[in-house]
């Protein structure tokens, strides 16, 4: 709401406040009944799936015997983007509710609310935003660097990153604390401030407004977004590379089996290492053997992993993109291109915009779910929906998660035919 009172005051005329109805003008902004109760009932379920979501999130990945079912530091990760969404649904939504879908004005929760809410709020989005960043530079170190994750991807170092995170997110929103406030629109007769026409809005110029909204945009989105989609780009290609390869031995194992060139899958882990656990396969050949350490059995999952990283990128895109696309569109159209029909449909847009917002921190418990199955299955049993694990034998089962949980796959390539026998002796006695 930061530039909605701006853009209605250059869409429309001030009229001279010499009556209610005057006011109303200047002030309301009309909206369909139907309209505001389907916001209503959508702004409730997004919020209501969003706490209990999140709620949940936290709860499960802070129970201790919990912890080492998702290895690596990502659970931090995940109460981090929990707390700020939480937070922003908790801020945000019932506020928006009251004062910008049912009750404009007068704005009754005074000046240090109305700054705290804008300021809060940003903190909030910042945190968001760099929490997935940070995230996509753990999966993209896990995949494509893992011995450089293993060295400095340790839970004391993460903890850091998240304070940083944080701190740097209180940081960038200050500037709202400022920006943001409470003012009279209008004066009565007599020349005093007029009470009922008391709103939160932005204190500066339409022009120092716009330049902040241009660089928050660039701040919080562009920036991210660019970054985010270099790493997940690199990581996709990663795992596409892992899964031919291993397509390839498994394809060249069933059509010459007895050929000189030799490839198996061995069911033997490569490392003992709690934290990540891998299987081998193996293509010999008379100089040298392939080693692709993967998961075991089944190639699905880094498939599903591939589709999971390309749909986190999506959905961030998809809620928040509108969002900012509209807030840009109040910085470049000129003032004077403001007409009714174009204010009206830009208050339309802005109800779905900021819906798609908030859809954003409701959906992250959502694609925890579908992208990490031992996530799903924590979260299943603190729903009181214990699902019975499936026996699997230790040859034969190795958990690869390979998206929001520090795991990897990597490539070994053994230096000579005789190291690759006698893999294939060892693995062949198991």
């Amino acid at each position: 709401m930061d530039e909605m009172w701006a853009v209605r005051n250059l869409s429309l005329p001030m009229a001279e406040p010499n009556s209610t109805s005057d006011l109303s003008h200047q002030l309301d902004v009309d909206t369909h009944f139907s309209s505001k109760v389907f916001i209503t009932v959508f702004y409730i379920l997004i919020f209501l799936v969003g706490t209990i979501g999140n709620v949940l999130t936290i709860r499960l990945v802070l129970k201790k015997h919990n912890r080492h079912k998702l290895q690596g530091t990502v659970h931090y990760h995940l109460v981090s983007m929990a707390l700020s969404d939480i937070l922003i649904l908790l801020i945000s939504i019932p506020i928006e509710l009251y004062n910008f879908i049912w009750v404009h004005y007068p704005w009754i929760f005074g000046d240090a609310v109305c700054r705290s809410y804008y300021f809060l709020r940003d903190i909030c989005s910042y945190a968001t935003v760099l929490n997935i960043t940070s995230l996509s530079c753990e999966r993209y170190l896990a995949i494509c660097h893992p011995m450089t994750a293993k060295r400095i991807m340790s839970k004391m170092r993460t903890k850091k990153i998240l304070s940083v995170i944080w701190f740097s997110s209180v940081v960038f929103a200050m500037p709202m604390a400022f920006i943001m406030g409470v003012k009279y629109e209008n004066t009565t007769p007599e020349g005093e401030e007029d009470p009922s026409s008391l709103i939160c809005t932005n204190l500066v110029s339409t022009a120092t407004l716009k330049v902040f909204i241009q660089v928050n945009v660039f701040v919080s989105f562009l920036l991210p977004l660019a970054l985010i989609s270099c790493l997940n780009c690199v990581t996709v290609n990663q795992l596409e590379s892992l899964r031919s390869r291993y397509f390839l031995s498994l394809h060249s194992s069933s059509k010459a089996p007895q050929a000189s060139y030799r490839a198996h899958v061995s069911l033997k882990p490569v490392s003992s290492s709690p934290a990540v656990k891998k299987l081998s396969v193996a293509g010999a050949t008379s100089k040298s053997s392939l080693t692709v350490s993967c998961e075991p059995n089944r190639i699905q999952p880094i498939q599903h992993s591939i589709y999971m990283l390309r749909a986190i990128v999506i959905a961030y895109v998809v809620c928040w993109l509108p969002y900012h696309a509209r807030r840009l569109m109040f910085c470049y159209i000129p003032d004077d291109y403001w007409t009714g029909f174009l204010y009206t449909f830009y208050h339309y847009f802005y109800m779905l915009t900021n819906t798609l917002f908030y859809v954003s921190s409701a959906v992250n418990p959502i694609l925890y779910n579908m992208v990490s199955s031992s996530f799903r299955e924590l979260f299943l049993e603190t729903l009181g929906f214990s699902r019975r694990r499936k026996e699997q034998q230790l040859n034969s089962s190795v958990s690869l998660q390979t998206s929001l949980r520090s795991d990897t796959c990597t490539l070994h390539t053994p230096t000579n035919h005789r190291q690759a026998s006698r893999e294939e002796t060892a693995n062949g006695k198991m």
